[in-house]
């Protein structure tokens, strides 16, 4: 026989929030929205498919990340990186940071790169910081940049044992070869990250409404004119 579960002992109904669809009026679930605002954050669209809704996910991430990809691809790969040195503060990674973790790596370079081993975590270098006049690297970073670099040459750096010390700025050999891609490698990528601020916001708060403005009715004058009569 089935156990009996007096009303006190029944569990706790979830908290269900709905939005609204502005096309036909329809409710959509939005499950546990800040929940699908980190999902959003993580990987645009994620979110959306947590709470079921696959057409606008499959947009929102197949548009943000081609954009975001094409940026890098612009940008030589060097555009996305992560750097709050006095010198060299990199502004526009809070913005491409909007798109989650395909900008984490940035974040784990910079630490890498200021920490006691002086090389990024990927030796790759892939979103690794420019170097700066006076840096010390690890010698076997700087051997990776001379063979690979073809900017950089064995005489870019001073031997500092057990370290080696850049004497140029990489920043410049950047733009330099680079030129205007750099900055609109940047500029995609900064826009994907603002565009999946707006994918987050979606995810937690539903669709938005368009603004309807409300209009007077007009005031017939021969209304007005018996309304001033009678007073």
């Amino acid at each position: 026989m089935a156990k009996r579960v007096s009303p006190s002992m029944q569990p706790p109904s979830r908290r269900r929030i709905v939005a609204v669809s502005p096309d036909d009026g329809s409710a959509i679930d939005l499950k546990q929205p800040e929940f699908a605002a980190l999902l959003a954050w993580l990987v645009p669209g994620l979110g959306h498919f947590y709470q079921g809704r696959t057409k606008k996910g499959a947009v929102y991430m197949s548009v943000i990340l081609t954009l975001f990809v094409v940026g890098l691809w612009l940008g030589d790969g060097r555009v996305v990186y992560a750097s709050w040195r006095p010198n060299d503060t990199r502004w526009w990674f809070v913005c491409q940071a909007g798109i989650g973790v395909v900008a984490a790596p940035a974040v784990v370079q910079s630490v890498s790169m200021t920490g006691t081993t002086h090389e990024p975590f990927w030796l790759t270098g892939w979103m690794t910081p420019p170097l700066t006049e006076g840096q010390l690297v690890s010698r076997e970073f700087a051997d990776r940049l001379v063979t690979y670099d073809p900017y950089i040459f064995e005489q870019d750096f001073w031997d500092r044992p057990p370290y080696k010390q850049f004497r140029a700025n990489q920043i410049s050999m950047w733009h330099h070869k680079l030129g205007r891609f750099f900055e609109l490698g940047t500029l995609y990528t900064v826009l994907a990250g603002m565009l999946n601020m707006l994918v987050i916001y979606d995810a937690w708060a539903g669709p938005m409404h368009p603004f309807v403005k409300e209009e007077k009715s007009p005031v017939n004058p021969d209304e007005e004119s018996n309304d001033g009569t009678a007073g």
